[in-house]
Parts: structure tokens; sequence; C-alpha cells
């Protein structure tokens, strides 16, 4: 299975260096380049395209890196929450099952008379 996927991947990396090949040579017409800042002398067609996919591609990464950062910030947060409430999970898991009857309140210890009535009921 791994042969084949390498093998369709070296196949995909050859056509698109085919169609780039052929784009270049079908673009070789010089063009001047008029922006907004001034003028580019004359260059290839096919140079200027690459160099605009090159440039939204650097772009598009930049905005893809910013939303991976805050992925994993956001999700660190969350896996430092998640510690938290395991490590108090734990905690409530190591508690005794029976109450100290000693302890006063304890559900194991009838209420007295006078603490549920008063000293006068």
């Amino acid at each position: 299975m791994r042969w084949l996927r390498r093998g369709l991947v070296f196949a995909l990396l050859v056509l698109v260096m085919f169609a780039g090949w052929r784009f270049a040579a079908e673009n070789q017409e010089p063009v001047r380049l008029h922006y907004v800042a001034g003028e580019l002398g004359e260059l290839a067609l096919w140079k200027i395209t690459l160099a605009a996919f090159a440039g939204g591609a650097a772009v598009g990464g930049l905005f893809a890196l910013f939303a991976s950062a805050r992925s994993g910030l956001t999700s660190r947060r969350y896996r430092k929450a998640i510690g938290g409430l395991e490590a108090e999970v734990h905690q409530l898991r190591n508690l005794p099952l029976a109450p100290d009857p000693e302890a006063r309140g304890a559900p194991g210890r009838p209420p007295s008379v006078e603490g549920a009535f008063g000293r006068d009921g």
C-alpha cells in the first residue's frame, strides 16, 4: 500500500512539473507590469504569474500559521483544564467510603433531638 501511495505522489509531481514546463514554454512573451507603486520592466508572463502565485501562497500560509497557532494555544488551555479535572476526579476517588462516625453531622450518626428541634421543642 505504501508503494502505491508513493507511486501516486511521484506521478502527481511529474504531472505538475510537466504542466509548469509547458506553461512556461507557451507564455514566453514579455509583458510590462504596472502596479500602484510603480512599474516593472518587461518580464516573461510566466515569471509574473509564478510570482503572483507564490505571493498568494505566502499570504495564505501566514493565515494558516496564525490559525494553527491559535488552535494550538486553545488546545493547550483545554489540556490544562482536563489535567486539573482529572486530578480532582482522582482525589475524589481516593476519599474513604465510610465517613467518620465521630464527625459532626456525619450521615452515619443520628441527629440529636436537641439539634433538630432546639431546646424548647
